[in-house]
């Protein structure tokens, strides 16, 4: 078995490289957001009507009506997969902890308990992960819109 001070970093690294990505995607939103309101001011920063807005502004406002509520739910799915792992990390310590106090009492119901919360942090580790890979499957789609909406342009 995988010592859980192992999954315990293995989770720590995870977090790391999807607190990145989430930050990423926070990001995009953010700038996808302001250009939105960007497009839709007037020269006075009053707020215009499509109808009032230059056809390429049309356009990049049709992309990003597309592509924030997909940017959107990845965000979500990162979150969920980003929560579902610092439990998997909570679980993990929790656990060392146990396995320690049951080696100092000499407890094998103590070692049991210790054992269930090592596979349950390593469940929830893994669904972490699922979460994650998930969240990326269904990302794979949004460069290709951009770039094949973007290459119809002049058509």
């Amino acid at each position: 078995m995988v010592a859980p001070v192992v999954l315990l970093t293995t989770g720590g690294l995870l977090s790391n490289g999807l607190l990145t990505v989430y930050n990423s995607i926070n990001d995009r939103i953010r700038e996808m957001t302001r250009e939105r309101i960007e497009i839709l001011s007037g020269p006075e920063g009053e707020i215009l009507e499509r109808s009032g807005v230059r056809p390429s502004g049309l356009e990049r406002l049709t992309q990003i009506e597309e592509q924030l509520p997909r940017l959107l739910r990845r965000h979500h799915l990162t979150r969920t997969s980003l929560l579902t792992i610092y439990l998997a990390i909570a679980v993990l310590g929790l656990s060392i902890l146990i396995i320690a106090l049951a080696v100092s009492e000499d407890s094998e119901s103590i070692g049991r308990a210790a054992l269930g919360l090592v596979l349950a942090g390593t469940a929830c580790l893994i669904s972490g992960l699922a979460v994650a890979a998930t969240s990326l499957a269904k990302s794979a789609d949004a460069i290709p819109y951009a770039v094949e909406r973007t290459q119809a342009l002049g058509r």
